[in-house]
């Protein structure tokens, strides 16, 4: 009997029905966001925050942080919610729920225990950063989209485990990326899956778009800037050391994004050292 090929379906499958079995996002997010929007009384936003008491005890230690440290001390939750104001909260808020998600060892693609949460904070950080610097108003959209960009990697983890000798045959051959080696072998790769996952999550056609495009922004067909963004942001946060993982730079370099942003050298330098701060205030009242 023949030898037969292959069902590179099989994969597919599988990976799509655990992607399918994810937990929902906590809807935290969700019932915080309207209230944020519409300048709901602290106490509205109080109610559903303390309901969680993760995403309470870090709203509090930020607040209480020296960054964000007022004269009047942080006694309450209230107190802390009128202390960090509304990017800050909401922001804290994604960061912990993502934590939730991220905060494991991702084998697969050689990263430790805490190493891609870390990474995908520090990447929300810088795109946060650059999308400043664009005078972009939708900042929190292109900081979602950072802290989300790799989720599909949480999913891909244990498949790029098992054919992880032949992924990097096939990118060592045949000259592919690793993304187009994740995506020939195994039927998708990571960014295409953490778009997919996003998109059963709720979340908006621009952080879609970012996560989808993030290492390929000129094939994005909409919400370009925040492909770009994302893809510079996370080029920046790997060449920093911060979880570049097995893959960080075995896809191919794209210099004329850089140079669509305007981020030249010495920019970059100074955003690394920027987020390089503001990544080891963030672990401190995030961490646990």
């Amino acid at each position: 009997m023949a030898n037969q090929a292959p069902d590179r379906k099989k994969p597919l499958q599988d990976i799509l029905k655990v992607a399918e079995d994810l937990p929902p996002f906590p809807d935290v997010v969700q019932k915080v966001m309207p209230l944020v929007q519409r300048m709901a009384p602290v106490e509205e936003i109080e109610a559903v925050i303390r309901y969680d008491q993760v995403i309470a005890a870090r709203v509090l230690a930020l607040a209480r942080s020296p960054h964000y440290a007022r004269t009047n001390p942080v006694r309450s939750l209230k107190d802390a919610i009128v202390s960090l104001g509304q990017k800050a909260l909401v922001e804290v808020i994604l960061a912990a729920c993502t934590a939730r998600f991220q905060d494991g060892a991702v084998q697969g693609y050689d990263l430790r225990e805490g190493e891609l949460w870390e990474h995908s904070v520090g990447t929300a950080l810088m795109a946060d950063r650059i999308a400043e610097r664009l005078g972009m108003k939708e900042r929190l959209t292109v900081y979602t989209a950072g802290l989300l960009h790799d989720i599909g990697k949480t999913v891909l983890n244990r498949y790029v485990e098992d054919y992880l000798d032949k992924i990097i045959h096939t990118v060592r051959t045949k000259g592919s990326s690793f993304l187009d080696a994740e995506r020939s072998i195994l039927g998708i790769d990571h960014q295409e899956l953490g778009a997919t996952i996003a998109r059963s999550w709720n979340f908006p056609g621009p952080v879609l778009v970012g996560i989808g495009y993030h290492h390929s922004p000129q094939d994005a067909p909409e919400s370009h800037p925040v492909a770009a963004i994302l893809y510079a942001a996370n080029r920046m946060v790997a060449a920093m050391g911060i979880g570049a993982g097995v893959d960080g730079f075995l896809n191919p370099n794209q210099d004329q994004v850089f140079e669509d942003l305007q981020i030249d050298a010495r920019t970059i330098e100074k955003l690394m050292a920027d987020v390089f701060l503001a990544l080891d205030e963030t672990k401190k009242f995030l961490a646990g």
